[in-house]
C-alpha cells in the first residue's frame, strides 16, 4: 500500500491533519500516478544509473499521531538485470521527528535517521518515452542516531521525467514497514536520475580502415561498404561478392546479386519469365496448380492435363466435358449414356444447354434479352439479339480506338512505343474494362518502303509491343490477339508521304470472337 492508501485508511480527524501537511506534495504524485504513459522499451545500451534526491519523512502518519514532516537525502546506484528488471542501492540519511516508545502521551524526539536498502523495481527508463513510472519493493537496515538499528520494508511507486537523453527528474512515493514498534514512515521523494555511459564519440576498432567497425563488419580484414556489412562488392549492388551469384552485374540481395528485372526473387539467368513476375520458377502461376499460366491451358482454374481440371476423373478434361460432374466416356464427350439431366423434358444429347433448363429449346437467358445463353456472346450483359447478345460499343468509345490507331507512334524502325503513346493505351484499357465481353485485335501495318519481309516482321512486333502493355496493364491476354500484316493492307496512296504516313499504323477493332475473320 503506497502513502495515497494510507491517507485514506485512517481516521478522518488523523487524516485531515496529515493531508495538510501533504497538500503540496501530493499533486506531483497524482501526476505520476494518473499522466505516465507505460514503457516496455529496454535500454540495453545504458544498464547502469546513479541517483541522488531530497526525501521528505512523516513517521506520525503511520502511528497515529501528528509529527512534523522530516528532511533528509538519498544516493543510490540502480543496475538493470532483466527487461523490466532493476536492482538498486539506496542509501539514505535525515532528520526526522520519531515517536517515543512505549511512553504516553507520547514523547517527541529529533533523531538522525539512516538507511540502506536493497530494492527491486519494476519497470524500466525507456530510451525514448518522456515519462517512465516503476513500482519498487525490498529489504533495508535502519539505524536511529548511529544506532538501535532493524530491519524495514520498503515499497512503494515512482517515475522518471526525461531532461536529456541521460538525465531525468525522479518522483517517488514509498511507504516502510518497521519490523519494531513505532517506526513505520511514509515518504516522498524529489531528486536526479543519470544514466552512466560512454562518449558517444569514442571511435571503434576498423582494422581494414573502411568505416564499418570491426564489430559491425563482416568482412574486417578487406574493406567494403557498409551497405555490403564492410565486405567487398564489385558491382556495388549491397550483395557482399563472397554471397553474390553475379559478382560483376548489379542485381537485387533476393536473387543473389544477380539481375532480376521482375522483381520475383528469380535470377533472370534463372527466370523463365524474366519480364513478368511469378513464384512458379519466375513465372506467374494465377491457379496454384504447378504449370505456369504461359502453359496452362486453364490458367485460372488448378488441374493436372496440362494445367485443366478434370473433377469427375473420366480423363476428360473438363473444358471440354459435356458432363464435368459425371464420369462418363471419352466418345460421348466425357457424358454417361444420354439422359435429361436438367429434367427440361431434352434429352442431354439434343439439348444445347443440357445441365440448364431454360425456354430456348432447353437453354436459358439468364440476361433476359432474348438471345439464349448458349449463343449469347453476352450471356450476363443484356445485348441486342442482331450483336449476338451483346451491347454495342458507344460512339465516343469507338473514337477512342480510331484516335489510337492514328497517334499510337514507335521509334523510327523499331518496336518501341514513343512516351506520348503510352496515354493512348491507357485509354483503351479503359474501354477493355468497359466491355468485358469483348475481345480486340491489334493489327499492326507498315508502308512499302523497304524489304517486305522486314516490314511483316516489324508490324508483329509493334502489335506485340501495344499487346504486351495492355497484359501489364491487367487486360488477359486471351482477350487480346496482335496480328502483322506488314505492307499488304495499305489505306492510302504509298506513292505519297502523306499516303506512307497513314499505312504506318496499328489499329485496334473491338470484336467478339478473336477467331472470326476481320478485314
Amino acid at each position: 500500500m503506497g502513502v495515497v492508501g494510507i491517507l485514506f485508511a485512517l481516521p478522518p480527524q488523523k487524516n485531515l491533519l496529515t493531508m495538510k501537511k501533504f497538500s503540496l506534495l501530493l499533486p506531483l504524485l497524482l501526476c505520476v500516478l494518473l499522466h505516465t504513459t507505460p514503457t516496455t522499451a529496454q535500454n540495453r545500451d545504458y544498464p547502469n544509473a546513479v541517483y541522488a534526491k531530497l526525501n521528505f519523512m512523516d513517521f506520525g502518519l503511520a502511528n497515529g499521531t501528528d509529527l512534523a514532516i522530516g528532511e533528509g537525502f538519498e544516493v543510490g546506484y540502480i543496475r538493470n538485470v532483466a527487461p523490466f528488471l532493476n536492482v538498486g542501492l539506496p542509501l539514505k540519511m535525515g532528520l526526522a521527528t520519531l515517536p517515543h516508545r512505549g511512553e504516553s502521551p507520547a514523547v517527541v524526539g529529533r533523531s538522525v535517521v539512516s538507511s540502506v536498502d536493497l530494492i527491486a523495481q519494476i519497470g524500466k527508463i525507456s530510451e525514448d518515452a518522456r515519462v517512465s513510472p516503476y513500482l519498487f519493493a525490498g529489504g533495508g537496515f535502519f539505524m536511529e542516531d548511529f544506532k538501535n538499528g532493524h530491519l524495514q520494508i520498503p515499497f512503494g511507486v515512482g517515475a522518471n521525467f526525461r531532461l536529456t537523453k541521460y538525465a531525468f527528474i525522479n518522483a517517488q512515493a514509498e511507504y516502510r514497514k518497521a519490523t519494531t514498534d513505532k517506526r513505520d514512515n511514509a515518504q516522498i521523494g524529489l531528486g536526479f536520475v543519470y544514466l552512466l555511459h560512454e562518449s558517444p564519440n569514442k571511435p571503434q576498432p576498423d582494422r581494414d580502415n573502411d568505416g564499418v567497425p570491426d564489430v559491425a563488419d563482416q568482412c574486417p580484414d578487406q574493406p567494403g561498404p557498409a551497405a555490403a556489412r564492410g565486405c567487398p562488392d564489385y558491382d556495388r549492388d549491397g550483395v557482399p561478392d563472397k554471397e553474390d551469384d553475379c559478382p560483376t552485374q548489379a542485381g537485387s540481395a533476393t536473387a543473389k546479386g544477380c539481375p532480376d528485372r521482375d522483381g520475383d526473387g528469380f535470377a533472370d539467368k534463372d527466370d523463365d519469365c524474366p519480364t513478368v513476375a511469378g513464384t512458379l520458377r519466375g513465372c506467374p502461376d494465377r491457379d496454384g496448380d504447378g504449370v505456369p499460366d504461359k502453359d496452362d491451358l486453364c490458367p485460372d482454374q488448378p488441374g493436372t492435363a496440362r494445367g485443366c481440371p478434370d473433377r469427375d476423373g473420366d480423363g476428360v478434361p473438363d473444358k471440354d466435358d459435356l458432363c464435368p460432374n459425371e464420369p462418363g466416356s471419352p466418345a460421348n464427350n466425357g457424358c454417361p449414356p444420354v439422359r435429361d439431366s436438367d429434367g427440361d423434358g431434352i434429352p442431354d444429347d439434343k439439348d444445347p444447354c443440357p445441365n440448364a433448363s431454360g425456354p430456348f429449346n432447353g437453354c436459358p437467358d439468364s440476361d433476359n434479352d432474348g438471345v439464349p445463353d448458349n449463343l449469347d456472346k453476352c450471356p450476363t450483359t443484356a445485348g441486342l439479339s442482331t450483336n449476338f447478345g451483346c451491347p454495342e460499343v458507344k460512339k465516343e468509345d469507338k473514337k477512342r480506338l480510331d484516335f489510337a490507331t492514328k497517334n499510337i507512334q514507335f521509334l523510327t524502325g523499331k518496336t518501341e512505343l514513343t512516351s506520348t503513346s503510352f496515354k493512348i493505351l491507357d485509354d483503351i484499357v479503359k474501354v477493355m474494362q468497359r466491355y468485358p465481353d469483348y475481345k480486340l485485335l491489334i493489327q499492326g501495318h507498315t508502308d512499302n518502303v523497304g524489304d517486305p519481309e522486314r516490314n511483316l516482321v516489324l508490324s508483329q512486333g509493334r502489335a506485340q509491343t501495344c499487346f504486351d502493355y495492355l497484359v501489364y496493364k491487367g487486360i488477359k491476354p486471351e482477350r487480346l490477339k496482335a496480328e502483322g500484316f506488314g505492307d499488304t493492307r495499305p489505306i492510302a496512296d504509298n506513292r505519297r508521304s502523306a499516303g506512307r504516313a497513314l499505312n504506318r499504323r496499328v489499329e485496334f477493332k473491338l470484336v467478339l470472337d478473336l477467331e472470326a475473320p476481320k478485314k
